[in-house]
């Protein structure tokens, strides 16, 4: 059985980031309050990226879009897709603990996939935030990565600190509310830190292709 008996006093003391919040969620998920600040996270998201995005893409469109069905579409799936990933995230958290035989209740792992999401949207809210600030374009530059030295590099954009922060957070679910042991948590951390870069080169190699063929 790879559950394992961590002692909550020691999770709750621990000085590593979310590890003490993570570990709550086992006997207090909250998950309806965590629900709602991801909506509201997700619509106020999908109107910056608008903001973000609005002048670069309606200009490619050459006026067959306007302004107004642009921001509906945005924020539509802005707010659906962010749930949507949530969602995935609960799927893929609750599989890989049934697995390794967590006793973890099944609304603490979604709670945990909430504040997993909420987190990562937080920051990646900021990244955008600060880009639209300095006036850097979010589909040429993401200012978390290895893309901020060399404008439109879509590999270089997978190399980057979201990356990292999903990784070590799934790392702290596992360990914390799903309580694997230290090690299988790490690996399944690395794990997803290899799956995150190598999608992100999978798909950064189809967008670099689409200009080049676009020039031929």
């Amino acid at each position: 059985m790879e559950n394992q008996n961590i002692d909550t006093k020691q999770l709750e003391n621990s000085s590593i980031p979310f590890v003490n919040h993570f570990s709550k969620l086992r006997e207090n998920p909250k998950w309806l309050v965590k629900l709602l600040i991801l909506i509201v996270l997700a619509i106020i998201t999908a109107f910056v990226s608008y903001f973000a995005t609005k002048d670069s893409l309606l200009s490619q469109t050459n006026g067959q879009m306007n302004s107004g069905v642009y921001l509906i579409i945005t924020i539509i799936t802005g707010f659906f897709g962010m749930l949507f990933n949530a969602g995935i995230v609960f799927v893929i958290f609750l599989v890989i603990s049934k697995i390794f035989k967590s006793d973890a209740k099944g609304s603490s792992i979604f709670s945990a996939a909430l504040s997993y999401s909420i987190i990562i949207n937080a920051f990646s809210l900021i990244i955008i935030i600060i880009q639209l600030l300095f006036g850097l374009s979010i589909l040429e530059y993401k200012l978390d990565s290895l893309n901020i030295f060399a404008k439109g590099n879509k590999f270089l954009m997978a190399l980057n600190l979201t990356n990292l922060l999903k990784a070590f957070l799934t790392g702290v679910v596992y360990y914390s509310t799903s309580r694997l042991s230290k090690k299988t948590s790490i690996i399944l951390g690395i794990v997803a830190l290899v799956l995150l870069v190598g999608f992100g080169l999978i798909s950064g190699a189809s967008g670099q292709s689409m200009p080049n063929m676009n020039t031929k």
